[in-house]
């Protein structure tokens, strides 16, 4: 049985071969890997952002560099902050605010609800804020993996210095 036949066969009983099982972990991303997401993320779509650039910084934030296609724009410096981590299983949306360098931050969030439907699914701008539904985003992304999100108990995204970082835990009753 390869591992594609395992997670079938995991899924179709409800994971109650795994049942009593904890998993923890803790996952370091490097900039290159978040900089590849991002650059697949956007390749073929026709959005206003030719690429990102994406930088974690320590203390939850993360350093964005967004080139526009506009012409004669510059690119625009983004910072990211974690304001909420999830908390699951009764409220797993995280909260990230933003703000641009200088005063540009509080002029352009009026301006954060025509970019509402051009966001994906899972995603919301609320002025400064950025609301992840993650049960939204990974059911877009791939539907099985909302079956394995009943089974997280923990989720947070951290930052280091060049490195993203998610804890997890997950637990199967």
């Amino acid at each position: 049985m390869d591992a594609t036949q395992l997670l079938a066969h995991l899924r179709s009983t409800a994971f109650q071969d795994l049942s009593g099982s904890n998993i923890s972990a803790r996952v370091q991303i490097a900039r290159a890997l978040l900089n590849r997401i991002m650059a697949d993320a956007l390749a073929g779509k026709q959005t206003p952002v030719r690429s990102v650039d994406v930088q974690p910084r320590s203390d939850d934030q993360f350093e964005l560099t967004v080139t526009l296609s506009v012409p004669f724009v510059p690119p625009l410096k983004v910072t990211l902050v974690v304001a909420q981590q999830p908390r699951f299983p009764e409220s797993p949306v995280m909260v990230l605010r933003w703000s641009l360098l200088g005063g540009l931050g509080t002029f352009a969030s009026k301006f954060t609800g025509a970019l509402q439907d051009k966001l994906p699914a899972g995603v919301r701008m609320d002025g400064d804020r950025i609301v992840l539904d993650i049960p939204v985003m990974v059911e877009h992304a791939a539907a099985d993996g909302v079956q394995l999100l009943l089974f997280v108990r923990h989720l947070e995204l951290h930052t280091l210095a060049d490195r993203a970082v998610i804890d997890c835990a997950m637990a199967v009753p």
